[in-house]
């Protein structure tokens, strides 16, 4: 059965008042993410995420020497919080020492000394290559082979027993993936926070510095390289109608569109919850992308063109240093760009297929347990946890229809009720100076990823953070419901939308810019607009609810603004018309 309405529905049996209690769900303080997960996320996605996000960050901070025991999730009323585990005193609510102490404490105390050996160790010979390295040669081709052997797998082709085993297997497999996720955000942030801060004590722009790495993510452009091939497969310009007449234009369009199919199509695309479609069930979209890329079959060649820029801006910022600081700079920028890529490759293969083929064997068990009975609502599924799912699977009656009722009701009431940005006090960040060199360098680095992953929302209403250097003017397809929106698209239309996520990257080609609520500098949204050079701007606060659907928009993303120029624009109108700057 096909679920596609994953974030909406009544919300039967919840009361509107209701009012929620935000405590804290640990010692700390905790920060709320909001730019990965709406408020009735998945049970089996909070799993996975606040257990790889524990385990991958420790595992990643212990091979570089971070100053931090881990980062740690957990969701509150379905908002996703995360707070920062200090390397001693983790499961107490204290507030920090003395700085004369502190001082003392992390020269004496065997973690710090310990910890601040390998942050030396890590910055002298910038381990995170070697992170890297076993990414390209390890990680990533295990990852691959596991996710087409259980994606060889018809879930509708087992017996019961089958599919609870195929589902523990596709957990395990989130799981593991999730873990390597976070990983590798020590190794693959690392070198761009640490490309920041030395670029600020230069005095350096930020926006700048992160233009140097436009064209250094070929995952981001991956997906539309591949719907390039088969444009350039067909007998045709099109316009198709079907992805089977996509196919039989020819044999070599028929195996170009199976290969993309094996690569890309378990994948979540509009969005990280399990809930979220892939792309397998989106055709109309697939086939509008493909139209898209067989009219631009002699177009220009996005991925030079990025590197072309990328490369501009360094020259431009090589000419605001002196000549003694040039080289660091072009050292800095060469493992912030190495590392750049695996970024955006890290989330589509630890999580985003990974769950993707988790998403269809939960569909064939939502059919199976509606057909029994032991749900009355499709969506239920998501509300259970892994030895419940099994459980039912295997005949059993817990939890009940009604437990699993009163649970999506109460997941749908949670959307309603703002969330606040902190649990617990304002964090008291100790001076940087208290800690040994290279553990202060390295908690700089991860002060400044934190920051620049996601916007702390204090900008003006419509205003935020800009990427690129020129204006664009375009209809503005608003989305609040992403299936709808997207197949609405044409080329030139201004993306307005909460976030966005990396297997986005195969429908935005055609946009003419993308503006999203949530996120920073180094969030997906503004890596995209750097890598397909349209406008962007990223954390503008209140976007979605204050843009009119289809109005004539301008984006400036100098000024960091988006404004609406024209009320809502018929359907076929031009749109996304560049303005020099």
């Amino acid at each position: 059965m096909r679920i596609d309405t994953p974030h909406t529905g009544s919300d039967h049996g919840s009361d509107p008042g209701d009012e929620l209690e935000w405590e804290k769900p640990g010692p700390g303080t905790w920060q709320l993410d909001s730019s990965h997960y709406e408020p009735d996320c998945a049970r089996l996605a909070q799993r996975a995420i606040e257990i790889g996000m524990r385990t991958g960050m420790a595992q990643g901070f212990e091979r570089m020497g971070g100053p931090l025991r881990t980062l740690e999730a957990a969701f509150v009323n379905g908002r996703f919080y995360h707070r920062m585990v200090p390397l001693v005193g983790a499961d107490l609510d204290l507030p920090a020492p003395p700085a004369p102490l502190l001082w003392c404490l992390t020269r004496v105390h065997p973690v710090f000394r310990r910890r601040a050996r390998q942050a030396k160790r890590t910055l002298e010979g910038r381990l995170w290559n070697e992170e890297l390295l076993a990414w390209q040669t390890e990680y990533r081709p295990d990852l691959i082979r596991r996710c087409r052997a259980l994606g060889a797998i018809d879930p509708a082709a087992l017996d019961d027993a089958g599919l609870a085993d195929h589902l523990d297997q596709l957990i395990e497999l989130v799981n593991d993936g999730t873990t390597l996720h976070f990983r590798l955000h020590v190794s693959d942030l690392g070198p761009i926070g640490l490309l920041l801060v030395r670029a600020r004590e230069w005095g350096l722009d930020t926006v700048e510095v992160m233009a140097t790495l436009t064209g250094s993510s070929p995952a981001t452009s991956a997906p539309m390289a591949a719907l390039a091939a088969i444009g350039a497969t067909l007998d045709d310009d099109g316009p198709f109608e079907t992805l089977d007449q996509v196919r039989a234009s020819s044999p070599e369009a028929a195996a170009s569109l199976d290969a993309f199919l094996d690569e890309y199509g378990w994948r979540l695309t509009t969005g990280y919850d399990l809930q979220d479609l892939t792309l397998n069930e989106l055709p109309e979209l697939l086939v509008a992308a493909i139209n898209e890329a067989a009219g631009r079959r002699d177009g220009p060649d996005a991925t030079t063109d990025a590197r072309t820029a990328g490369d501009r801006a360094l020259d431009r910022l090589r000419g605001q240093l002196a000549p003694a600081d040039r080289p660091e700079l072009d050292r800095l920028v060469a493992d912030a760009r190495a590392l750049y890529g695996l970024r955006d490759e890290n989330g589509p293969l630890t999580y985003q297929w990974p769950a993707g083929l988790l998403r269809r064997g939960l569909l064939e068990a939502s059919d199976r347990l509606l057909a029994a009975g032991r749900i009355d609502d499709p969506r239920q599924v998501f509300d259970l946890e892994a030895d419940e799912l099994n459980a039912l699977l295997a005949g059993g009656t817990s939890p009940s229809v009604d437990e699993l009722g009163a649970r999506l009701a109460e997941r749908l009431m949670w959307k309603r009720h703002p969330a606040p940005s902190r649990l617990g006090p304002e964090i008291d960040q100790p001076p940087l100076w208290t800690m040994p060199a290279s553990l202060a360098r390295l908690m700089e680095v991860v002060l400044t990823v934190l920051e620049l992953i996601e916007s702390d929302g204090s900008a003006p209403t419509l205003d935020g953070i800009g990427i690129g250097d020129r204006d664009c003017v375009g209809r503005a397809r608003v989305v609040t419901d992403e299936i709808d929106a997207l197949a609405r698209m044409e080329p030139g239309d201004v993306l307005v939308a909460p976030f966005t996520v990396p297997t986005y990257n195969a429908v935005l080609a055609t946009a003419g810019a993308v503006v999203v609520e949530h996120g920073g500098l180094l969030c997906h949204a503004a890596v995209i607009a750097r890598e397909l050079g349209i406008p962007g701007l990223v954390g503008v606060t209140g976007a979605t609810g204050q843009i009119t659907d289809g109005a004539l928009v301008r984006v400036d993303p100098v000024a960091g603004t988006i404004r609406e120029l024209a009320a809502p624009q018929p359907a076929g109108k031009p749109g996304g018309v560049p303005v020099s700057p």
